[in-house]
């Protein structure tokens, strides 16, 4: 059903106001009457004080205080809506006036009945065709949204299943709005035995439900001020990216938030639990791949602490502090010497430690305290490097410490492999040694130029100087003045420009030296730093050295 044309009346007589009131209603059932004053100053006050929302003005132009013509000048500094303006004189310039200050149309007292009823027709003609173009646009607007908004998904898809994406395939990620971030996985406890219990439609409909409460949930999100994206994972699990413009203060106590009422919610209507991993803050989307690796390393935290629970930096670091109680003292001795001795770079007194740690998980009693020992010592392991390496660079040690006790057959064959583990966490800490005092810019700089054929993503970067890469980005960022994505496509296209200009290489096979498979992409890319396609640039620079 077509809305009413919201229209307000002023005129400083009262006769002639109620008069024009009866003839709106009477000429047009399409308007309605919102306001009515007796002067300009209490139509703004009336406007100001209470948000007045309408389409047509109609105004007596002589008026004490503020006239009709100067009401409407201040009305549409804010506001936008058609004006009648309604004299006792006839007079051209004073005409012209009322049209440059915004008024639709102008009439003479006394007003004709007939005249009034044609012109207020077209006024409002005017404001339905405002309102269908409007409402066009706004459909128009909301595709293309809806467009990019399947797009970002996807792309975000895309960094959460592959492996190694190289940055030059990471440039959509500027295409995104500025401001922090928060990654959210949320994974469903004990998948496999649960989806035992229910029959295939049961199955479908808490799938369902839990689709819905999560996505009622992130409409909410919209109302504060948070855009949100999810997608899928693997099975039952998905993933939430936050983003906030402005109060980026308390995001991560905001996520955090949203995850405690997401896990309350899906424990209340669904009979599934779940446990969400959430990460620090993010400045720069191109971490999200790194990022993605350390939230599926939090999660794993829930085979030592059990599920339907928050896992973040500091949550986990708050549980294992209440933890100690309820581990073996005695393998957790074992642990802490083992600790002990990477802190005196004494790599056989380090095997000998490891060596009575195992012998001492050969007489616990059951496969699952021998799994949370080894588990424990992965961590404790982690988090050693982590605090000796400025960062977190080996996050796929710790899953691969998790997986152990999944893939040995016997204890022999799991003693060998975390023997073996443990001889990698050594040659990392050894070569972090024997490099602490070089510069890490400089590293990172003089590998990226070493390998601008290959794939480049920013774990790889960063684990040439042992940062997180979270932290490195970061540091890089402070030290440089510029991003590791954009160092790295300088690079590239500064290279790809050298090679235009020195050598006779066709263009598609200097897109592949310089890291880009795709030569419309790499183009594009080029065009963005130079001006011009490569093939445009080599035929001017060849025209200039002539």
């Amino acid at each position: 059903m077509r809305k009413k044309i919201r229209t307000v009346i002023v005129d400083d007589e009262a006769r002639l106001r109620r008069g024009i009131e009866r003839l709106v209603l009477s000429c047009d059932d399409g308007c309605e009457i919102v306001g009515s004053y007796s002067s300009g100053m209490e139509c703004l006050e009336a406007f100001q004080q209470t948000d007045l929302a309408f389409d047509l003005l109609i105004t007596d132009v002589k008026m004490p205080g503020i006239d009709g013509l100067t009401l409407i000048k201040e009305l549409k500094k804010v506001t936008t809506f058609h004006a009648m303006v309604i004299s006792g004189f006839d007079d051209f310039q004073f005409l012209q006036t009322a049209i440059r200050e915004g008024a639709s149309d102008y009439m003479i007292k006394p007003i004709d009945r007939d005249e009034f009823r044609d012109q207020l027709k077209k006024i409002r003609e005017k404001i339905m065709t405002k309102w269908d173009e409007f409402q066009h646009l706004e459909e128009i607007e909301l595709k293309a949204s809806q467009l990019t908004y399947v797009k970002q998904i996807q792309k975000l898809s895309q960094i959460t299943w592959q492996q190694d994406i190289d940055l030059s395939e990471l440039e959509w990620t500027k295409e995104f709005p500025n401001g922090d971030y928060l990654l959210l996985y949320v994974s469903m406890d004990n998948l496999v035995t649960r989806a035992k219990s229910f029959n295939k439609e049961d199955w479908d409909a808490w799938t369902f439900a839990i689709e819905n409460i999560s996505d009622e949930m992130m409409n909410k999100l919209k109302q504060s001020s948070i855009q949100s994206w999810k997608w899928k994972g693997e099975d039952l699990s998905f993933w939430l990216l936050l983003h906030v413009r402005d109060d980026k203060s308390k995001l991560e106590e905001r996520g955090i938030q949203f995850a405690e009422d997401l896990r309350k919610n899906i424990k209340q209507f669904t009979p599934l639990t779940c446990s969400i991993a959430v990460s620090q803050k993010i400045g720069e989307l191109t971490l999200l791949s790194s990022i993605k690796d350390e939230l599926l390393t939090f999660i794993k935290f829930r085979l030592l602490y059990g599920g339907n629970q928050i896992f973040s930096n500091s949550i986990i670091e708050k549980l294992k502090e209440n933890k100690g109680d309820r581990d073996n003292k005695e393998v957790e001795n074992k642990i802490n010497k083992i600790i002990f001795s990477l802190d005196s770079m004494n790599q056989e007194k380090t095997k000998r430690e490891i060596t009575s740690f195992l012998n001492t998980i050969e007489t616990l009693e059951s496969p699952l305290e021998i799994e949370k020992s080894v588990h424990l010592l992965g961590i404790q392991i982690i988090n050693y490097m982590i605090k000796n390496t400025q960062g977190k660079a080996e996050f796929p040690l710790i899953q691969e410490v998790f997986s152990l006790t999944k893939k040995m057959a016997n204890l022999i064959e799991l003693k060998n492999e975390v023997f073996e583990w443990i001889k990698k966490v050594l040659h990392i800490l050894d070569r972090k040694t024997e490099n602490q005092s070089l510069d890490h810019i400089e590293i990172a700089k003089k590998w990226i130029v070493n390998q601008l054929d290959q794939n480049i993503t920013i774990h790889k970067i960063a684990s040439q100087v042992y940062m997180n890469p979270t932290y490195f980005c970061e540091f890089f960022k402070n030290q440089t003045g510029e991003t590791v994505l954009d160092y790295v496509t300088r690079i590239r296209i500064e290279k790809a420009r050298e090679l235009l200009v020195k050598t006779d290489l066709k263009i598609y096979d200097i897109s592949i030296k310089v890291g880009y498979t795709d030569t419309k992409y790499f183009s594009k890319l080029f065009k963005k730093h130079y001006g011009e396609v490569p093939s445009k640039y080599k035929e001017r620079m060849k025209f200039e050295q002539i």
